[in-house]
C-alpha cells in the first residue's frame, strides 16, 4: 500500500511535519517561544488539500482503510489546531508574562465537538482527555525572600517546560498566580504520566543563584482523566459540557492538594475512593501552624 506521502508527492520536509503534526516535542530548548506564533507554524504545515486527494484515492479504491483512520485523525488534529488559533488570536486570552493561554470555562467543549469529528474510530466511543493542575511549591516564600522579580523567572522557566514537552494541540493555561493547568486530548492516564515524568525530570534539573544563595525550585502535581462517551451523547450541550469541566477541575486540584499534604515534589492521580475533604483539612492545619 502507498504511504500518505508517495501518493500526494509531499516532500521530506512536509513528510516530517505531516508525522509530527500529533506527537509530543521532546527537545530541551528553554527560548521563551511565542505560543501563537508555534500554532500558526503547525497549521501553515497543514495542507487540507492532501484530505481531499486522499479521499478521491479512497473512493477510487487507491488506499485502504488505515489511511483513512490517518486521514481523520489529521482532520481531527487540524480542527483542534484551528480552534485554538482563533483564541489565541484575541490578546486578551493570552498571559502577557507567559505567552500561555488565561483561564476559559468552554475549552473542554471545544475539544469535544472536535472530537465528535473522528467517533468512528474512537474505540467503543470513548474518548479520553487528561487534565493536570501544577502548583509551584512554596512559591510565596520564594517570592517574599527574592522578590517578585525573581518569582517571575519561575513562572516563565515553567511555562516554557510545559510548553516544550506538550503538542500543538494541547491547552497550556495560567490558572492563576503560581498554579498552571494542562489539557492534554486524546490522552488516557498512562499518556499523562509520561508527560509528567518528563515535566518533573525538567524542572528537577533547574538551579538558581538568587541573591547568592541555591535555590531549587519543585512542583506538585493532580491529575484527572476524563472520558466521553459518545454513544451515550445524544448532542452536545455547552452547559452541561462546563459542568464536567468544573468536576474535572475539582478532581484534578484535589489530587494536588493531595500531592501537598503527602510531601510535595510529587504528583498524584484522583481516585473517587479517597477522602479528599479530610486530606484539605489537614492540610490546612499543617500550613497554619507554619
Amino acid at each position: 500500500m502507498p504511504c500518505l506521502c508517495s501518493v500526494t508527492g509531499a516532500t521530506a520536509t512536509a513528510r516530517v511535519r505531516i508525522i509530527n503534526s500529533g506527537k509530543k516535542r521532546t527537545g530541551n530548548g528553554m527560548k521563551h517561544r511565542n505560543e501563537r506564533d508555534r500554532t500558526e507554524r503547525e497549521l501553515g504545515s497543514f495542507d487540507l488539500n492532501i484530505i481531499n486527494i486522499m479521499t478521491h484515492l479512497y473512493r477510487s479504491g487507491a488506499v485502504e482503510d488505515g489511511v483513512m483512520e490517518t486521514l481523520r485523525k489529521l482532520n481531527f488534529e487540524y480542527h483542534m489546531l484551528l480552534d485554538k488559533n482563533s483564541i489565541l488570536e484575541e490578546k486578551v486570552n493570552v498571559d502577557w508574562k507567559t505567552n500561555l493561554l488565561k483561564y476559559r470555562d468552554d475549552y473542554l467543549t471545544m475539544i469535544i465537538k472536535s472530537a465528535s469529528r473522528i467517533i468512528d474510530i474512537i474505540p467503543n466511543d470513548k474518548y479520553m482527555i487528561s487534565y493536570i493542575r501544577f502548583d509551584i511549591d512554596n512559591f510565596s516564600k520564594l517570592n517574599n525572600r527574592f522578590g517578585h522579580d525573581k518569582g517571575d523567572i519561575v513562572l516563565i522557566d515553567l511555562a516554557n517546560i510545559l510548553k516544550t514537552y506538550s503538542r500543538p494541540t494541547d491547552y497550556i493555561i495560567r490558572f492563576g498566580g503560581e498554579e498552571f493547568d494542562v489539557i492534554l486530548p486524546s490522552t488516557d492516564l498512562k499518556g499523562a504520566v509520561t508527560y509528567l515524568d518528563k515535566i518533573f525530570k525538567n524542572l528537577h534539573s533547574l538551579k538558581y543563584d538568587f541573591d547568592k544563595a541555591d535555590v531549587r525550585v519543585t512542583v506538585s502535581a493532580g491529575v484527572a482523566i476524563f472520558t466521553m462517551d459518545f454513544n451515550k451523547l445524544k448532542r452536545i450541550n455547552s452547559d452541561n459540557i462546563k459542568k464536567e469541566y468544573l468536576k474535572l477541575q475539582k478532581a484534578a486540584d484535589d489530587a494536588l492538594y493531595d500531592a501537598k499534604y503527602s510531601g510535595k515534589n510529587q504528583y498524584k492521580i484522583f481516585n473517587d475512593k479517597i477522602n479528599y475533604k479530610e486530606i484539605r483539612g489537614k492540610y490546612a492545619g499543617v500550613t497554619a501552624r507554619i
